[in-house]
């Protein structure tokens, strides 16, 4: 077992690129995931003395972006809300289309189950450690995944079917 780093620094230096990648895969935004994160480490040097005591401080480091992406998401959303409601804006959804297809793209999984699959998928956590950092049951997070996948199913085979092999 290693010993846990002595310095936010080294944590920052050992962890950031992989933290923001996962995080990115999650929202779909790299800009987003890398604001996230680094809040968190700023977070994570605010309070350097109590979290340096815990077992993994890249977890907490981790669900405290996670809660960033989360509030930041809600804050938009209230945002667009209100100003539909004024009147002022309207929403409009450009059309993608998936390759080699007519049909539109089905609609993306929502964030818990982008999250999930990011942890367990991306970062290659086991499920207790994806649970723990998105403060939810293990079973709960066998079900974002198993949703993800079932939602994710038709683009990722229709993406395998328009990809030519050549030799």
């Amino acid at each position: 077992m290693t010993a846990p780093p002595t310095d936010p620094e080294t944590l920052f230096r050992e962890n950031y690129t992989g933290l923001v990648r996962s995080l990115a895969v999650a929202c779909g935004d790299q800009e987003a995931a890398a604001d996230a994160v680094q809040d968190a480490f700023i977070q994570l040097c605010l309070h350097w003395k109590r979290v340096s005591k815990y077992d993994n401080p890249v977890a907490w480091v981790r669900r405290v972006a996670i809660n960033r992406l989360s509030n930041q998401r809600r804050s938009l959303h209230r945002r667009a809300a209100a100003l539909l409601r004024l009147g002022t804006w309207t929403a409009v959804r450009p059309r993608t289309r998936l390759p080699g297809r007519s049909g539109r793209c089905p609609r993306a999984p929502p964030m818990r189950q982008r999250v999930a699959v990011a942890l367990y998928y991306v970062e290659d956590l086991p499920v207790a450690e994806v649970a723990r950092s998105m403060g939810i049951s293990e079973g709960s997070v066998n079900t974002h995944l198993h949703r993800a996948r079932v939602a994710l199913k038709p683009v990722l085979e229709a993406r395998s079917c328009t990809k030519t092999t050549t030799y």
